[in-house]
């Protein structure tokens, strides 16, 4: 079954190309395709106005253009972390002083690590250490040090999509094993970029396929290794699945034949980062496949859209033993039993398509709310499409 239609541009990629058009006055082109664009994400594109941007839509090719200037209002991020943290960095490096606002979620996480960044920042040259391995906090800071140059140290890889398009601008970055420097950026080029599907919507995608027992292609997929680990996870989980790295993208086939499995799977120290998203979803995939599953050092997930660890043993727990500590928890998959409640609700998009799956997996009834328009517009659509195919 082919599924790429399902999916959803990169959101990571998505927000970052509207909002950095804020950093020139140069002409952007921004190629969408013809799919619906995740609630995120049409946050970042309606907030250009307020900056005084002009905004262009024809035939799936968005267009930005004029100059810029400090909103006058707070501007609304809705539900998206990385719109409010990129917009930081970008009143940092321009010396704004605008109010930044979000629904209840947003606005109930902690955003301190980024207060305390900001305060490194006051026109002079920066050398500093990630104080975790988050890939908004790594954005805020090579946007705020594109004023007066800095050096940024951190000890795991995260996604490159600032990195990607601060080169398209011309910015100039020194990037070494552990660390990156960039030089003063006055003047920034605009840019064209096409956007391709997200990797963490065509990884849900690929987990609805193998609990419906369908055999799936997924590609066009934005193709940062980092970003498909959650892939090489769920073939050790016993799926079979393959990844091909094209020019354009890449490409992901699978199918529901199971294949030789690791004894368990552990997530812990640099491999969170890279999967951060996905946690939730990889231990359902290890666990319905009779794996222990352990997540440790993985406390960033508790500043989510929600508590993620709490909520994904809420969830859990109804199909497995499963225990929940400080930074993490585990799941035993050889201990399933039977159904014991009903799959929880929630307004973060995630948990919300977790409970779908696994009441798919176990039978139960689950009617989703809408909140997976946030990250997968056509989730929904998708879940239909493989019962009737």
């Amino acid at each position: 079954m082919l599924l790429e239609d399902f999916i959803p541009v990169d959101k990571s990629s998505a927000i970052r190309a509207f909002l950095f058009s804020l950093l020139t006055t140069e002409k952007v082109e921004i190629f969408c395709g013809g799919n619906d664009l995740p609630l995120d994400v049409l946050s970042a594109l309606k907030c250009l106005k307020l900056f005084g941007k002009s905004i262009e839509e024809q035939s799936g090719k968005i267009m930005v253009s004029g100059m810029v200037k400090a909103p006058e209002n707070p501007v609304d991020c809705g539900n998206s972390a990385t719109m409010m943290h990129i917009l930081m960095g970008i009143r940092q490096y321009c010396g704004w002083n605008f109010g930044l606002t979000g629904d209840e979620s947003l606005m109930s996480r902690d955003h301190g690590d980024f207060e305390e960044a900001a305060k490194f920042y006051n026109g002079n040259f920066v050398e500093t250490t990630l104080a975790k391995e988050s890939a908004q906090l790594k954005s805020f800071h090579l946007l705020a040090m594109l004023k007066s140059g800095g050096k940024l140290h951190f000890k795991a890889k995260t996604r490159r999509n600032t990195e990607e398009l601060l080169l398209k601008m011309g910015v100039k970055l020194a990037e070494n094993e552990g660390s990156i420097e960039v030089l003063p950026a006055k003047n920034l080029h605009g840019y064209s970029i096409s956007l391709q599907k997200d990797p963490s919507s065509a990884f849900i995608a690929a987990c609805a396929a193998l609990v419906d027992g369908k055999s799936f292609e997924i590609s066009n997929i934005y193709s940062e290794k980092l970003r498909m680990e959650p892939f090489n996870f769920l073939a050790g989980s016993g799926y079979d699945v393959a990844i091909k790295y094209e020019e354009n993208g890449c490409t992901v086939n699978g199918n529901p034949k199971m294949c030789k499995k690791a004894e368990h799977i552990e997530i812990a120290g640099k491999k969170v980062a890279a999967v951060i998203d996905e946690i939730p979803f990889i231990a359902f995939m290890a666990a319905r496949n009779g794996l222990d599953f352990c997540v440790k050092e993985a406390k960033w997930l508790r500043n989510k859209e929600s508590d993620r660890i709490t909520e994904s043993v809420k969830r859990l727990s109804l199909l497995f033993e499963t225990t929940e500590f400080d930074d993490g928890f585990s799941v035993s998959g050889d201990k399933r039993h039977s159904l014991k409640g009903d799959f929880p609700h929630s307004s973060d998009h995630r948990m919300e398509m977790l409970s779908f799956l696994m009441a798919e997996d176990s039978g139960a009834a689950f009617k989703m709310n809408d909140s997976y328009k946030i990250s997968f517009p056509k989730f929904y659509e998708l879940t239909e499409y493989l019962k009737n195919e």
